[in-house]
């Protein structure tokens, strides 16, 4: 009995997050949620009270695992191996689970529509954003970023990355997710604009 009832409630958290992937939160009603898990309304409810404790739950469990990514990420020295450790995990992440990607994804956009606002989404937001803001600091008091470097600026440039190849490795292709990983590493450590290249003008 426990057995089954964990794995439908598994079956429920499942089915949940596709729906508000594929449809949004606003649109993932308790009904939506209990066809695609093939359950009754009542056998939904006997799990779970509100939508809202569906959602937080989902919330929780993706905090955790870009958590255990960020932690990681940090025991490295320097900035270069701190970023290359925390996109191959979230890489391997998406590799296990796509499903968890494209919510976070999901849910940063629900986020940012304001609609419903939620401790749990801000803590995923803030740490993806605190991860970068802090290896950036460390970078500008080591001296492998100039003192002058603006560290919110840099930081906030780097989670609008990683939200963006999220989103590219969740929803558009994620096969081509590793060499766009491979190449922003190569960028962010030769720079792109390093070479400047006089560019022919035509009269």
């Amino acid at each position: 009995m426990g057995a089954d009832a964990e794995a439908t409630r598994r079956n429920i958290l499942d089915a949940a997050r596709e729906v508000i992937v594929e449809r949004g939160y606003g649109a993932a009603t308790f009904q939506k949620i209990a066809l695609r898990a093939g359950v009754s309304r009542p056998t939904l409810h006997y799990y779970f009270s509100t939508r809202e404790q569906l959602y937080e739950i989902l919330l929780r469990d993706a905090y955790s695992r870009v958590a255990e990514c960020a932690v990681a990420a940090q025991r490295e020295h320097g900035l270069r191996d701190q970023l290359a450790v925390f996109v191959l995990a979230m890489q391997q992440l998406n590799i296990s689970d796509t499903a968890t990607v494209r919510f976070l994804v999901t849910a940063r956009l629900e986020h940012h529509r304001g609609g419903r606002r939620s401790d749990a989404a801000d803590a995923v937001v803030a740490t993806v954003h605190g991860f970068y803001h802090s290896i950036v600091v460390q970078a500008i008091a080591h001296g492998e970023l100039p003192p002058d470097v603006d560290a919110l600026a840099v930081a906030d440039m780097l989670a609008a990355v990683f939200w963006g190849m999220g989103f590219h490795a969740g929803f558009v292709d994620a096969g081509e997710a590793s060499a766009v990983a491979r190449q922003l590493l190569r960028v962010i450590e030769v720079g792109l604009l390093n070479e400047r290249v006089g560019a022919s003008v035509e009269a």
